[in-house]
């Protein structure tokens, strides 16, 4: 197993205000304050308004570099992906990559994979998922990331790598248990743990107990009707999205990610018996995909 940078074993403890800082908006952070003054009063009510908010996709004024690099694509194919349709924009020749990102995130965040990727070979896709980014909606959850995934392959082609950041991970893992076949996958800060999302949010927002209690049904609620009857607090976790034998990949982390912790990376590194690692310090969540050493050992990876 190719452990790159060894950065485990003396991470920076990131403080409450670094970790708060990344991972909720300041807006959900103000509503959070406010709903848990209101829950004592009407709990259900505000346990509704945050499991709303929960589904919610948090957008920023697009760059004015964003047209550009959508318009320096090869092509652009529309794919239906349930009852919308996206634009996936193509660049390169060769085995089909597709480029993943994670919850309001956007297919931008990918712009310095793709010159490395297409010089290697390889044809690459890069969108936006269903009511992120460029696309209209601001409701969305991850089987929209899942149904795109399935769609891309359906319409498209033949997948030989979905490389996937964040929540992006947990859709991919779950499209190859519904029907998704790529040769391989990367996950790059993968989160695939749902409990922990709601403890992070649960936490940073001090949720009262009862409060913190009612959004977690509202929530497992929400998820089991769009699966049709899955328990995500025992269904969305490594044990279970990562076992799949045959799956080959590699798995890359920052050892001082704000959002997910190096113990949670360890434990997919041992679930993940195919997989090769690669660990950075310093990078964090979002960051990692711009670092220049990152992207160039995923790109030696998969032309090996």
């Amino acid at each position: 197993m190719d452990n790159g940078q060894d950065s485990t074993r003396y991470p920076r403890i990131l403080s409450s205000a670094e970790r708060q800082q990344r991972v909720i908006p300041l807006s959900f952070q103000l509503a959070g304050v406010a709903l848990n003054v209101l829950s004592l009063v009407h709990n259900e009510w505000a346990a509704g308004v945050l499991s709303r908010l929960f589904f919610t996709v948090f957008k920023s004024e697009p760059k004015p570099w964003v047209a550009e690099f959508w318009q320096s694509a090869d092509e652009c194919v529309e794919v239906s992906v349930d009852e919308v349709s996206i634009p996936v924009r193509l660049w390169g020749q060769g085995p089909l990559i597709v480029l993943m990102h994670g919850w309001s995130g956007t297919g931008t965040q990918y712009q310095h994979f793709i010159p490395p990727l297409v010089e290697a070979g390889f044809r690459v896709a890069c969108f936006d998922a269903p009511e992120h980014g460029s696309n209209p909606g601001r409701k969305s959850h991850m089987l929209r990331f899942k149904s795109s995934l399935i769609a891309i392959q359906n319409e498209i082609g033949p997948i030989d790598t979905v490389i996937a950041h964040s929540l992006g991970g947990m859709a991919t893992t779950f499209a190859v248990q519904q029907g998704l076949t790529p040769t391989r996958v990367v996950l790059i800060a993968p989160h695939l743990n749902v409990q922990k999302i709601f403890e992070t949010y649960r936490d940073l927002l001090s949720m009262r107990p009862r409060l913190a209690q009612r959004f977690r049904e509202r929530i497992g609620e929400r998820m089991a009707a769009l699966t049709d009857g899955l328990d995500p607090w025992e269904d969305f976790i490594p044990s279970r999205l990562l076992d799949q034998s045959q799956l080959r990949g590699m798995l890359v982390y920052d050892s001082e990610d704000p959002e997910i912790s190096a113990i949670q990376f360890e434990e997919m590194a041992r679930l993940w018996r195919n997989s090769m690692v690669h660990n950075t310090r310093g990078l964090g969540h979002n960051r990692i995909l711009k670092d220049a050493a990152v992207i160039d050992t995923i790109a030696n990876y998969l032309k090996s």
